[in-house]
């Protein structure tokens, strides 16, 4: 195929320059653009200057034909020196992790020799209600992602844990829905229950019956597991998961005699999970209904990671993509929510704020046209006197009075 004809250029906004797409443009010629990698920052572009077209019509009908000849079996990727194969052997195609997650080629996001680093992503499943939908404006610890990845390719059990509000949960949620992978996701509390887990009989239309709990169905459709707040459940009603987390078959006693006795793991079940703690108990008094864990549990989780608040330049570019405010605004209130994690960590507050406040403070302060207004509704307003004060006084000093 040749290249699209040259008088069919798209101009750039910023620079004047004539090209096909302002995507490549920007990565290639524009380094200092806000934004970061190629996807965050076309979407500034777009913000910036809302009615200009990002590709050329020649470059449309160049993608169009590619797709149209694009081969089930490879895909190229634009400039590399070597193609990944998606082969889709038993509903699985072999992709490019980069291209998959819209990374850009980032040193991060390739091997050590600068290649594509290929990951499995599911083809046609039939439960794609349960996978979750794409967030274009998510924003990815590539290090984090990598980790979680490989605990889903080798198929060991994963467990992350850390603060509110760190992308424990999204992220997990945002790994299935690029790779196509449905999900189910379980709620504990001190109240769950065994048969809130694998299934109970119960009376429908007359007949007494066994309904499979979420686990059950998981196992045996192949889904994603998501055991959400774990260490909120009591350390008896978790080891229920035991035999699962070494990979072997669920055995529902309760249900002997019926179809449900003996739940085989489909070769895609994956199992995850989440929590404030490491299960040695709350350390910080912050999260209070956590349980202390039985240490055998934790020990089957293969992958553990400890998911942190993400370094201010990450931070403040989830603050632009998801409540669409300035570079200069999003440094401000990440400058204070880090002067708010040093008052915390130095026993000068008893709370901290994390990027989903933020984001709800960005948000506020933009309609109310003042993000003080906007931090005091959405994180001040929850603390007591003591760090009301504090935190308001750290809010002065960012934003002024």
């Amino acid at each position: 195929m040749g290249q699209p004809a040259v008088e069919e250029r798209i101009e750039c906004r910023i620079c004047g320059a004539k090209v096909h797409s302002i995507q490549l443009h920007l990565r290639d010629d524009h380094p200092e653009f806000p934004g970061g990698d190629p996807v965050a920052k076309l979407a500034e572009y777009q913000r910036q200057y809302p009615d200009a077209p990002v590709l050329s019509e020649a470059a449309k009908r160049k993608i169009a034909e590619r797709k149209a000849v694009e081969s089930k079996t490879t895909v190229h990727m634009a400039g590399a020196a070597t193609a990944v194969a998606t082969m889709a052997v038993g509903g699985i195609e072999r992709q490019a992790f980069h291209e998959v997650f819209g990374l850009g080629k980032v040193p991060a996001a390739l091997n050590g020799r600068g290649e594509a680093i290929p990951i499995s992503v599911l083809s046609k499943h039939g439960f794609a209600d349960l996978v979750p939908a794409v967030d274009p404006n998510h924003v990815f610890d590539i290090e984090l992602v990598k980790n979680c990845l490989m605990a889903t390719e080798l198929n060991i059990p994963l467990y992350g844990w850390g603060h509110k509000g760190a992308g424990k949960t999204t992220t997990l949620e945002q790994i299935c829905a690029r790779t196509n992978r449905p999900m189910l996701r379980v709620q504990h509390t001190i109240n769950t229950e065994e048969s809130h887990i694998i299934g109970q009989w119960t009376v429908k239309g007359g007949e007494t019956v066994f309904v499979p709990g979420p686990l059950a169905l998981a196992m045996r459709n192949g889904w994603v597991y998501l055991a959400d707040e774990y260490d909120y459940a009591l350390p008896s009603v978790l080891s229920v998961y035991q035999p699962i987390l070494e990979g072997k078959s669920l055995v529902i006693k309760e249900a002997m005699g019926t179809e449900w006795a003996i739940v085989q793991p489909h070769p895609q079940f994956r199992f995850m999970a989440t929590g404030n703690t490491n299960g040695s108990g709350d350390e910080t008094g912050l999260y209070q209904g956590t349980q202390i864990q039985n240490s055998a549990n934790y020990d089957r989780f293969g992958v553990v990671v400890k998911v942190n608040y993400m370094p201010a330049e990450l931070e403040e570019k989830v603050l632009q993509q998801q409540a669409k405010i300035t570079s200069g605004d999003a440094k401000k209130l990440v400058d204070f929510a880090n002067r708010v994690r040093e008052a915390y960590e130095g026993n000068k507050m008893s709370d901290t704020v994390s990027p989903r406040t933020l984001i709800y403070a960005a948000k506020l302060g933009i309609r109310r046209g003042s993000f003080r207004v906007g931090l005091a509704l959405s994180f001040i307003n929850k603390l007591n006197k003591v760090d009301r004060e504090v935190a308001d006084g750290l809010a002065q000093r960012v934003f002024g009075s």
